[in-house]
């Protein structure tokens, strides 16, 4: 197992998951400006094109919502607890469509139980590497808008009225902000974007952090996670906020999200890394692993180290 001690000192460890409500309020108005960013495009130039760019944008934004929650849930967006909920549940999740609390405590479980055969997450990458006629299928249900109709419905079936208030304020507060801009229209953008194209850049997301990994089952992170680099496309629209330095979270999750492409540098230069396959070169490269030979096998021929003892 990987011990952090072995690769870092207390004070470096300590510099690392050290908080910034600056960095976490930068990163709040960087998306929103991104979305709004969306909507004035297709305002100003309306057309088919603009509008699919437009949708992918806000798509792109709308999971990198997701991840300042997922990061207000561990309570590295901001200093306070108070604040981390407040943002979490009225400016993220709100916006969204998920339930802060019920994420928060959701995902804990994830973290617990990583590298388990009773890790919630396991249902989403336990199929990865798939066939090609398999990752079609898949995709397709994506970009037909099935996938995200069965979420947003199953979003609202399993919670209350009350529950919904944030996402209800959050979506007046957007369409009333874009009707005071002429844009009122624009805002089917965002639920085109929600729909037909979001839960595509999800499983993308997904697959790069835990799809095909060495062993979803050991408990090593280096072998049941992966890190993966992104280029300016692939952080804009699969890869916001530092998601793809998914490794270095799970080795230790206080490290905010500004940090863990200093953790990364820090712990590769240590060796932390050395004979684990746990770094992918692009989303391109994560799509290979994850879609199977006719041997039901990675196309990579990723393995874990020899010295690694493995789990059945």
């Amino acid at each position: 197992m990987l011990r952090v001690s072995e690769y870092v000192s207390a004070k470096e460890l300590k510099s690392l998951c050290q908080l910034s409500d600056w960095q976490g309020w930068y990163r709040v108005f960087y998306n929103y400006a991104l979305i709004y960013l969306g909507f004035l495009l297709f305002l100003f130039l309306p057309n088919p094109f603009t509008f699919l760019i437009s949708a992918c944008l806000i798509a792109g934004r709308i999971l990198g919502l997701g991840i300042l929650n997922h990061d207000a849930g561990h309570n590295t967006l901001f200093k306070s607890s108070f604040l981390n909920r407040l943002v979490g549940r009225w400016l993220l999740g709100g916006l969204i469509i998920v339930d802060y609390d019920a994420f928060k405590n959701g995902h804990s479980e994830h973290h617990r139980l990583a590298g388990s055969g009773t890790d919630p997450d396991l249902i989403l990458i336990q199929n990865y590497p798939a066939t090609k006629a398999s990752m079609k299928r898949k995709f397709f249900r994506d970009l037909s808008g099935i996938n995200g109709l069965k979420e947003l419905i199953y979003q609202i079936k399993v919670s209350t009225v009350e529950k919904r208030i944030p996402n209800i304020v959050s979506h007046a507060a957007l369409l009333s902000s874009l009707i005071a801009l002429g844009a009122g229209w624009t805002y089917l953008t965002f639920w085109f974007g929600f729909i037909f194209i979001y839960p595509a850049f999800t499983r993308l997301r997904i697959m790069g952090e835990h799809g095909a990994v060495l062993d979803n089952n050991h408990p090593d992170p280096r072998i049941n996670t992966r890190t993966t680099y992104a280029n300016a496309i692939e952080r804009l629209f699969i890869a916001p906020n530092h998601v793809n330095f998914h490794l270095e979270h799970h080795i230790h999750q206080n490290i905010p999200a500004h940090n863990l492409k200093k953790a990364h540098k820090l712990f590769k230069s240590r060796g932390a890394y050395d004979g684990y396959d746990c770094v992918a070169n692009g989303y391109w490269d994560v799509l290979k692993r994850c879609v199977s030979d006719s041997k039901g096998h990675s196309n990579t021929g990723a393995h874990a180290p020899s010295s690694v003892p493995q789990q059945s």
